[in-house]
């Protein structure tokens, strides 16, 4: 094999050309993979750093949501107990207002018993004073022992 002046003519023409192409098409190249590269580095770091601001304010909203949970649960619950406690109260002032109605009744039907009585006794003196007039043709004085055993 014979090495001539045209072998290193074109062995100093491709190593020319290799370095004219690195200048004008790899390097270029090269650069814009490794800017593409950072880019996606880049915006992949960015989507880790959102989802995890993403995960936290999702954990502070479910805090806050259970939180607000709890405090309307304990509302409820005060109220509720509140509600029943008030309940309580006025079944109590009612049962009472009865009781003192029934025990109110209760007098005023004695006292309308006492005074029914009072006024058949009268009756009854009366009726019996007539029927006496009229059977024996003279008036009975009534009064004393017989009249006691008619208040009986």
């Amino acid at each position: 094999m014979e090495f001539d002046a045209t072998f290193l003519f074109a062995a100093i023409s491709f190593i020319l050309f290799v370095i004219i192409m690195n200048k004008i098409f790899y390097a270029p190249v090269l650069k814009i993979m490794r800017e593409r590269q950072k880019f996606v580095e880049q915006n992949f770091e960015t989507a880790a750093k959102i989802k995890q601001e993403t995960q936290q304010q999702e954990q502070y909203r479910e805090a806050e949501l259970e939180k607000s949970r709890e405090q309307a649960r304990n509302l409820i619950a005060e109220h509720s107990q509140k509600l029943k406690s008030e309940r309580s109260k006025r079944i109590s002032q009612y049962k009472s207002e009865v009781y003192n109605n029934i025990i109110q009744q209760q007098d005023n039907l004695k006292n309308s018993a006492i005074e029914a009585k009072e006024v058949l006794k009268d009756s009854v003196v009366n009726i019996a004073k007539d029927i006496s007039t009229k059977l024996l043709g003279h008036t009975i004085n009534i009064d004393g022992i017989e009249k006691s055993k008619i208040e009986e």
